[in-house]
């Protein structure tokens, strides 16, 4: 009986079970590769810092198979300020002394930040033991944190399913884990950042309304009643000069004060957005401005043309549309009425481009960004024109909010021309006016 052709049928089952345990190996690889984008996703989505960092070290127990997990947050002097841990009962958590200080394996871990993979954490010379009621732990794996390059904090994970030893590919992808960990607590940080300037913004808010322009309207209202009453009597010109100045500087710091707290909003508000119907919005603003000029010799002519409706706050880009329809009004030479021009297009790209133009003094050469900056003002226009230099600085974060742009030019034949763009409103739904 010849046996030779058993040999290569042996060695071809051979290869298939290799084959059929690499592909499993591979499976499983490619299982927690995409638990980890999974993780990093959901860790990436989270904007509060707490939850946060208890869905990072949740994700690290489950990515490497962990019974017990803990993220420990590094404070000032080395130890460690918090400690979150996962896995434990409410009943073991509860028998824990203490958590721990930054003491023994933890503590070399804080000092020394490193990725640590041990079979038994009573082996590690550094080891310091357990506080009383503790749960006994033996495989270990450390992984630092890191945030912009400064380390934040590491990820403990002990008691491997199975009860063997952590394995490097446990170590591989937790420390991806921990990278982007890393972004998601900056990105936290930010957040909560930027909701402690609101809240301070809100608190200014108040103090600005109540405690500045509280007085100022005390101040201004007891002026005009002294000009009212001191007007028929016999009283020198120069000194009802005198409390007109000071009317005229009480609405100068109410309207600075107003100006500010715009300012500041147009930069950390809430943005809600709504369809907004841009011509509706600028005839009001237009008829406003045009009854307020009682001189019919300098009556303001300003043509509105299309305006495609836009998406965008009702509140900012009322503020805007003044600031920019009321300086091209304002800044006209004395004695000369306004022309102002405010047109707009669809661009074709889910944006409107809409322009004002006007044909008053125009802008200075070489300042047709300058303007855009807070509290600027043009030498030529400062000591003729009234303003605190803060509209265009206003209009430009309004714009910006609505992630559109906003340019200055010359417009020919004289004047200032301001191009800028707002997303454009879906056709269908009901506009706001």
């Amino acid at each position: 009986m010849n046996d030779e052709p058993l040999l290569p049928q042996m060695r071809t089952n051979e290869l298939l079970t290799e084959l059929q345990e690499r592909l499993q190996v591979l499976a499983a690889a490619q299982g927690r590769i995409h638990t980890l984008l999974e993780a990093v996703i959901a860790i990436g989505s989270e904007l509060d810092l707490e939850s946060a960092l208890r869905r990072v070290i949740t994700a690290a127990t489950r990515l490497a198979d962990a019974r017990y997990g803990a993220l420990g947050v590094i404070g000032e002097g080395g130890t460690l300020k918090r400690f979150i841990p996962v896995g434990m009962s409410e009943e073991q958590i509860t028998a824990v002394d203490h958590w721990p200080y930054g003491e023994g394996l933890l503590g070399l871990l804080v000092r020394k930040p490193q990725t640590l993979r041990l079979k038994n954490l009573a082996s590690h010379p550094a080891s310091y033991g357990f506080p009383e009621g503790h749960p006994p732990m033996h495989s270990f794996l450390g992984v630092p944190i890191r945030v912009r390059e400064k380390v934040f904090g590491n990820l403990y994970l002990t008691e491997k399913a199975g009860g063997g030893p952590f394995e490097e590919e446990d170590e591989v992808i937790v420390t991806a884990l921990a990278t982007a960990a890393g972004v998601a607590i900056a990105n936290a940080r930010l957040y909560e950042q930027s909701r402690r300037r609101e809240a301070e913004l809100h608190v200014f808010t108040g103090i600005v309304a109540h405690d500045l322009k509280r007085p100022l309207s005390v101040i201004g209202g007891f002026t005009e009643i002294a000009l009212q009453s001191l007007a028929d009597q016999n009283v020198r010109q120069q000194d009802l000069d005198h409390l007109q100045r000071v009317l005229n500087v009480t609405e100068q710091m109410n309207q600075l004060i107003d100006d500010l707290l715009t300012y500041a909003s147009a930069r950390d508000a809430a943005l809600s957005l709504v369809d907004v119907d841009t011509a509706h919005l600028v005839r009001q603003i237009v008829d406003d401005h045009v009854a307020g000029i009682e001189e019919a010799g300098a009556a303001p002519q300003v043509y509105i043309g299309t305006l495609p409706p836009v998406r965008g706050n009702p509140a900012l880009l009322r503020q805007l549309f003044n600031n920019l329809i009321g300086n091209a009004i304002k800044y006209t030479p004395a004695g000369q009425g306004a022309r102002v021009d405010v047109t707009g297009e669809a661009t074709g790209d889910g944006w409107v481009r809409i322009t004002i133009a006007d044909r008053g003094i125009g802008i200075p050469m070489g300042e047709h960004e300058a303007i855009f900056t807070g509290f600027h003002r043009a030498a030529e226009a400062a000591d003729t024109y009234s303003g605190t230099g803060l509209g265009l600085a206003i209009c430009q974060r309004v714009i910006e909010r609505h992630g559109g742009t906003i340019t200055a030019c010359d417009n020919p034949g004289g004047g200032a021309r301001f191009v800028f763009t707002l997303p454009a409103a879906p056709k269908g739904p009901p506009l706001h006016p």
